[in-house]
């Protein structure tokens, strides 16, 4: 079977990483697209992926990421045409869905915060797969169909954070010091369409605290140039910016602790016992929500809560690293199960087409006519024989 993941954003290819190595190990061919935005293509060069680069960055504003999702679609579907894809993955791409309907083969997305618009994946996507953690009643409240979510265990970093050795060059790279305090801060997305500016008032709160806070090296992640200066703008005095991409897990096994107005990061560094800290100012979620129930993430929600909340010690205690493989197992059998159901759903479709114009033509005298199956397109691939899938979910 061939299996189309596209990588949206640079955390996909992380978990992507895993996935595509089990399912490749099962006997599937899978093929990567990648849109060429932050890191995505870095990460797919570094980890040795070859892919087809398809789109870019939109740009900011509603109307420029409607625009830039349809175009990135239609590119895709051009791409992928005679490819011979039965079934496409993404964590969260809205392209890919739209991309997939327009190809006629079923699609699987994957994430793990459930206030985002739903409606694209409510109607193009096979099955949602989002953490167990988040329940019914919320998914319910978000505006995500039900009858489509599959709910995995565990968290979506687990797929990758015990993944290979960590790269313990990084902090000599960086000219990290050992009886420094190492904070890796990453700043809000300012241009994403669930940002709010509280986040961006609790940002200063931080960076201040931290210019008082003593010996510290700040590994400082901006997302757009106009936040660049903004830690020596506040006072701290020892600032590294990375000049290259790294693997995410080893840049945060390589600090003390972890400070993010959203994102992976954060999450990563709380699954791996490093203290943790979110001042994401959206809605929250559930995940976060389990993560600080349990005593793994902190969550800065007032710019006054920072002086006592965030506290700027050195770590202690070694990294932890959870066994992947049965989240691993559960999502390539739900990408594969995809397309048991489609060919079920498909079958039935053409059954009942066919039961109709017999009667018709019983009722009538007359031949039917031939037209298109059921859930084809214009864009609809070559036909190919599948190979068996090898395990589907029940």
């Amino acid at each position: 079977m061939r299996i189309w993941f596209d990588a949206d954003n640079g955390p996909h290819v992380l978990i992507m990483r895993p996935l595509a190595a089990e399912l490749t190990r099962r006997g599937h061919d899978v093929v990567f697209t990648a849109r060429d935005r932050t890191s995505t293509c870095q990460l797919l060069d570094m980890y040795g992926f070859t892919y087809l680069r398809v789109g870019g960055e939109y740009g900011r504003g509603m109307s420029g990421k409607v625009k830039g999702t349809l175009g990135r679609a239609w590119e895709l579907a051009r791409t992928m045409r005679r490819r011979g894809t039965q079934v496409s993955f993404g964590h969260g791409s809205r392209a890919l869905p739209i991309a997939s309907v327009l190809l006629g083969i079923p699609t699987v997305t994957m994430y793990d915060y459930e206030w985002v618009n739903a409606r694209l994946f409510n109607l193009c996507c096979r099955s949602i797969l989002l953490p167990a953690s988040i329940t019914n009643g919320r998914c319910a409240e978000a505006g995500i169909a039900t009858s489509k979510v599959v709910g995995h265990p565990g968290f979506k970093e687990e797929l990758y954070l015990a993944q290979g050795e960590l790269d313990n060059t990084i902090a000599a790279d960086l000219g990290l010091r050992p009886e420094a305090v190492k904070v890796l801060l990453r700043p809000p997305a300012t241009t994403a369409h669930y940002h709010n500016p509280e986040a961006e008032i609790l940002l200063q709160a931080i960076l201040h605290k931290l210019a008082g806070a003593g010996d510290v090296q700040l590994v400082y992640l901006p997302r757009t140039d106009d936040q660049r200066d903004l830690p020596k703008l506040a006072g701290v005095r020892e600032v590294i910016i990375p000049r290259k991409v790294y693997d995410g897990p080893s840049l945060v096994a390589s600090t003390d602790m972890v400070i993010s107005g959203g994102g992976t990061m954060t999450r990563e560094a709380a699954i791996m016992g490093i203290p943790s800290y979110s001042f994401f100012r959206g809605r929250e979620g559930m995940v976060d929500e389990a993560l600080a129930a349990s005593g793994r993430l902190a969550l800065l929600a007032r710019a006054d809560e920072v002086p006592t909340k965030l506290v700027v010690v050195r770590r202690q205690g070694a990294v932890s690293r959870p066994d992947p493989n049965a989240l691993i197992a559960f999502i390539c059998n739900a990408i594969v199960g995809a397309v048991n159901r489609q060919r079920w759903a498909r079958n039935c479709s053409i059954a009942s087409t066919i039961r109709g114009a017999v009667a018709l033509s019983h009722s009538s005298g007359t031949r039917p006519s031939s037209s298109r199956p059921p859930g084809s397109s214009p864009f609809a691939q070559p036909a190919s024989r599948p190979s068996p899938a090898h395990s589907s979910p029940r």
